[in-house]
C-alpha cells in the first residue's frame, strides 16, 4: 500500500510549531548545513500575504483543515518557500527551497510542491514564477522543464553582504 503525501499550503499567520521548525532545519540541512532556517525567518515567510510556505505531508488525514500545531516533525517529506516579489507592474513569485527528505525522493513530491506553488502564485495573480536551480541537479532541470518552467537566458547579478 502506497502512503498518502498531500502538498499544502501553511496558513498565512499562524505561530511556528516546534515541529515545523525542526522539519524545516531537517530538510533545509540538505543544501544548507551553515545556514539552517532561523524561526524568526520562517515565521517572516508564513506572516507574509504574497509569500506562502508549503510542505509535503505524510497520512490520508491531510488536507487544507490540517491543525498543524499537532503534525510531527517525522510527517513533514517536502517543502518549498514561494516568494511573493512585488513591483511597480507586476507580482511576481520566486521559488526557493524545493527539498524533499531523501527517503522519499523518487516519489512525486517534488512535482506535487511545485504544483500546488503554482496554484497558489495563480490564486495571488502573480505574472509568473521564476527558479533558480544548480546545473548539476539533472533531475531537477527534467521536472522543472516537465512541470512547464521554461530555461531562460539572463545575465543574472548578485551583490552579497
Amino acid at each position: 500500500m502506497t502512503e498518502t503525501i498531500n502538498a499544502l499550503q501553511v496558513p498565512t499567520g499562524i505561530k511556528v510549531p516546534a515541529p515545523m521548525q525542526e522539519a524545516q532545519e531537517r530538510l533545509l540541512s540538505r543544501f544548507h548545513p551553515e545556514n539552517p532556517p532561523q524561526a524568526s525567518r520562517l515565521q517572516a515567510v508564513i506572516n507574509n500575504e504574497s509569500s506562502a510556505l508549503i510542505f509535503a505531508l505524510l497520512g490520508d488525514e491531510t488536507d487544507e483543515t490540517t491543525p498543524w500545531q499537532a503534525t510531527p516533525s517525522e510527517r513533514y517529506v517536502g517543502t518549498l518557500t514561494l516568494i511573493g516579489l512585488e513591483s511597480t507592474t507586476r507580482l511576481s513569485g520566486y521559488i526557493e527551497h524545493v527539498v524533499v527528505d531523501e527517503a522519499y525522493e523518487g516519489r512525486g513530491i517534488g512535482g506535487l510542491l511545485l504544483a500546488k506553488a503554482l496554484v497558489v502564485a495563480e490564486s495571488k495573480n502573480a505574472s509568473r514564477v521564476d527558479l533558480t536551480s544548480n546545473a548539476s541537479k539533472e533531475a531537477a532541470q527534467r521536472l522543472y522543464e516537465k512541470m512547464g518552467f521554461r530555461k531562460r537566458e539572463t545575465n543574472n547579478w548578485r551583490y552579497e553582504f
